[in-house]
Protein backbone atom coordinates (compact mmCIF):
# COMPACT_ATOMS: atom_id res chain seq x y z
CA UNK A 1 0.00 0.00 0.00
CA UNK A 2 1.31 3.36 -0.64
CA UNK A 3 2.29 6.02 2.16
CA UNK A 4 -0.30 8.31 1.13
CA UNK A 5 -3.30 5.80 1.71
CA UNK A 6 -1.11 3.57 4.23
CA UNK A 7 -1.68 7.40 6.38
CA UNK A 8 -5.14 7.90 5.40
CA UNK A 9 -6.29 3.99 6.66
CA UNK A 10 -3.52 4.19 9.51
CA UNK A 11 -4.78 7.97 10.71
CA UNK A 12 -8.60 6.99 10.75
CA UNK A 13 -10.52 7.52 14.34
CA UNK A 14 -12.53 5.05 13.00
CA UNK A 15 -11.58 1.45 12.90
CA UNK A 16 -11.29 0.21 9.39
CA UNK A 17 -12.07 -3.45 8.68
CA UNK A 18 -11.17 -5.31 5.53
CA UNK A 19 -12.97 -9.21 5.35
CA UNK A 20 -12.84 -11.66 2.96
CA UNK A 21 -16.25 -11.49 1.65
CA UNK A 22 -16.76 -15.87 0.68
CA UNK A 23 -15.58 -16.61 4.53
CA UNK A 24 -16.11 -13.47 6.45
CA UNK A 25 -12.32 -13.83 7.93
CA UNK A 26 -10.89 -10.23 8.98
CA UNK A 27 -7.86 -9.89 6.46
CA UNK A 28 -6.63 -6.31 7.45
CA UNK A 29 -7.54 -3.86 10.65
CA UNK A 30 -6.32 -0.67 11.28
CA UNK A 31 -4.57 0.85 14.46
CA UNK A 32 -7.70 1.92 15.49
CA UNK A 33 -10.07 -0.90 15.23
CA UNK A 34 -7.45 -2.50 17.76
CA UNK A 35 -8.32 1.01 20.06
CA UNK A 36 -11.68 0.40 19.62
CA UNK A 37 -11.18 -3.42 20.67
CA UNK A 38 -8.90 -2.68 23.09
CA UNK A 39 -5.87 -5.32 21.63
CA UNK A 40 -3.61 -4.90 18.97
CA UNK A 41 -4.62 -4.77 15.70
CA UNK A 42 -2.74 -8.08 14.45
CA UNK A 43 -5.26 -10.11 17.06
CA UNK A 44 -8.20 -9.40 15.13
CA UNK A 45 -6.56 -10.65 11.41
CA UNK A 46 -7.45 -13.93 10.70
CA UNK A 47 -11.53 -13.67 13.15
CA UNK A 48 -14.36 -14.39 11.68
CA UNK A 49 -16.32 -11.03 11.20
CA UNK A 50 -18.87 -12.06 13.38
CA UNK A 51 -16.75 -12.76 16.52
CA UNK A 52 -16.32 -9.24 16.76
CA UNK A 53 -19.83 -9.12 18.26
CA UNK A 54 -21.75 -10.71 21.30
CA UNK A 55 -23.04 -14.35 20.83
CA UNK A 56 -26.56 -13.50 20.42
CA UNK A 57 -26.40 -10.90 18.03
CA UNK A 58 -24.01 -13.10 15.61
CA UNK A 59 -27.46 -14.41 13.33
CA UNK A 60 -27.95 -10.87 12.87
CA UNK A 61 -24.08 -9.64 12.32
CA UNK A 62 -24.27 -12.68 9.70
CA UNK A 63 -27.13 -11.63 7.79
CA UNK A 64 -25.95 -7.97 7.98
CA UNK A 65 -22.92 -9.10 6.21
CA UNK A 66 -24.50 -11.37 3.52
CA UNK A 67 -26.20 -7.61 2.85
CA UNK A 68 -23.50 -5.67 2.63
CA UNK A 69 -21.56 -8.23 0.57
CA UNK A 70 -24.33 -8.92 -2.17
CA UNK A 71 -24.45 -5.20 -3.18
CA UNK A 72 -21.93 -2.40 -3.84
CA UNK A 73 -24.14 0.32 -2.27
CA UNK A 74 -22.81 2.01 1.28
CA UNK A 75 -24.98 0.37 3.97
CA UNK A 76 -24.77 1.34 7.58
CA UNK A 77 -26.39 -0.24 10.70
CA UNK A 78 -25.76 0.07 14.45
CA UNK A 79 -24.77 -3.03 16.31
CA UNK A 80 -22.42 -4.10 19.48
CA UNK A 81 -19.05 -5.54 19.81
CA UNK A 82 -17.04 -7.28 22.18
CA UNK A 83 -13.76 -5.85 23.32
CA UNK A 84 -11.59 -8.04 24.30
CA UNK A 85 -11.99 -7.06 28.00
CA UNK A 86 -15.39 -8.14 27.83
CA UNK A 87 -16.44 -4.87 27.52
CA UNK A 88 -19.91 -4.25 24.99
CA UNK A 89 -20.12 -1.31 23.08
CA UNK A 90 -22.14 0.26 20.80
CA UNK A 91 -20.55 1.02 16.76
CA UNK A 92 -21.91 2.35 13.90
CA UNK A 93 -21.10 -0.01 10.88
CA UNK A 94 -20.75 1.56 7.46
CA UNK A 95 -20.08 -0.66 4.56
CA UNK A 96 -17.66 0.61 1.98
CA UNK A 97 -18.34 -0.69 -1.78
CA UNK A 98 -16.39 -4.31 -2.61
CA UNK A 99 -13.28 -5.09 -3.97
CA UNK A 100 -10.89 -7.75 -5.69
CA UNK A 101 -7.61 -8.40 -4.82
CA UNK A 102 -5.55 -11.45 -5.88
CA UNK A 103 -8.54 -13.48 -7.09
CA UNK A 104 -10.88 -13.27 -3.93
CA UNK A 105 -13.65 -10.69 -3.19
CA UNK A 106 -13.05 -8.61 0.26
CA UNK A 107 -15.56 -6.05 2.00
CA UNK A 108 -14.18 -3.45 3.89
CA UNK A 109 -16.05 -1.81 7.02
CA UNK A 110 -15.89 1.29 8.99
CA UNK A 111 -16.79 1.22 13.12
CA UNK A 112 -17.57 4.46 14.89
CA UNK A 113 -17.19 4.09 18.28
CA UNK A 114 -21.03 5.94 19.22
CA UNK A 115 -21.32 4.69 22.78
CA UNK A 116 -21.89 7.63 24.52
CA UNK A 117 -25.32 7.53 22.32
CA UNK A 118 -26.39 4.84 24.80
CA UNK A 119 -25.39 7.15 27.91
CA UNK A 120 -26.92 10.16 26.35
CA UNK A 121 -30.54 7.69 26.95
CA UNK A 122 -29.11 6.79 30.27
CA UNK A 123 -29.14 10.63 31.13
CA UNK A 124 -32.26 11.76 29.57
CA UNK A 125 -34.25 8.79 31.20
CA UNK A 126 -32.58 10.17 34.88
CA UNK A 127 -33.39 13.89 33.80
CA UNK A 128 -37.12 12.94 32.74
CA UNK A 129 -37.96 10.23 35.46
CA UNK A 130 -35.55 10.25 38.33
CA UNK A 131 -35.12 13.94 38.19
CA UNK A 132 -39.16 14.47 38.13
CA UNK A 133 -40.34 13.17 41.75
CA UNK A 134 -37.58 14.74 44.16
CA UNK A 135 -38.59 18.31 41.85
CA UNK A 136 -42.70 17.28 41.86
CA UNK A 137 -42.22 16.73 45.82
CA UNK A 138 -39.69 19.42 46.38
CA UNK A 139 -42.40 22.15 44.39
CA UNK A 140 -45.29 20.58 46.41
CA UNK A 141 -43.67 21.48 49.54
CA UNK A 142 -42.67 25.05 48.58
CA UNK A 143 -46.19 25.48 46.98
CA UNK A 144 -48.04 24.25 50.82
CA UNK A 145 -45.38 26.46 52.48
CA UNK A 146 -45.86 29.74 50.52
CA UNK A 147 -50.20 29.34 50.86
CA UNK A 148 -49.54 28.90 54.53
CA UNK A 149 -51.51 26.10 54.26
CA UNK A 150 -49.79 24.21 56.95
CA UNK A 151 -51.31 23.71 60.82
CA UNK A 152 -48.89 24.87 63.00
CA UNK A 153 -44.77 25.17 63.71
CA UNK A 154 -44.72 20.94 63.84
CA UNK A 155 -46.25 20.27 60.52
CA UNK A 156 -44.12 23.38 59.06
CA UNK A 157 -40.77 21.86 60.67
CA UNK A 158 -41.37 18.73 59.10
CA UNK A 159 -42.14 20.12 55.98
CA UNK A 160 -39.06 22.14 56.23
CA UNK A 161 -37.29 18.59 56.51
CA UNK A 162 -38.92 16.88 53.96
CA UNK A 163 -38.13 19.98 51.48
CA UNK A 164 -34.06 19.18 52.78
CA UNK A 165 -34.56 15.56 52.35
CA UNK A 166 -36.09 15.84 48.47
CA UNK A 167 -33.33 18.75 47.79
CA UNK A 168 -30.39 16.40 48.64
CA UNK A 169 -31.80 13.41 46.47
CA UNK A 170 -32.03 15.58 43.88
CA UNK A 171 -28.62 16.93 44.47
CA UNK A 172 -27.42 13.12 44.60
CA UNK A 173 -29.33 12.38 41.06
CA UNK A 174 -27.64 15.48 39.29
CA UNK A 175 -24.06 14.49 40.31
CA UNK A 176 -24.99 10.84 39.40
CA UNK A 177 -26.28 12.79 35.87
CA UNK A 178 -23.08 14.43 35.57
CA UNK A 179 -20.41 11.18 36.75
CA UNK A 180 -22.33 9.71 33.33
CA UNK A 181 -21.00 12.95 31.30
CA UNK A 182 -17.55 12.93 32.25
CA UNK A 183 -15.34 11.23 29.55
Amino acid sequence: MNTFLNSLIEGSSDAIFVAEVETGIIAYANTAAGKIFDCLPDELIGMYQYELHPKEEFDEIVSKFREFTTSDNYKETTAHILTKNGKIKLVLITAANLFEMDGKKYASAYFKDISYVETLHEIAFDQSHLVRRPLANILGICRLLKENAINGEQERKYLIDELYNEATILDDIVKQVTSKTQL
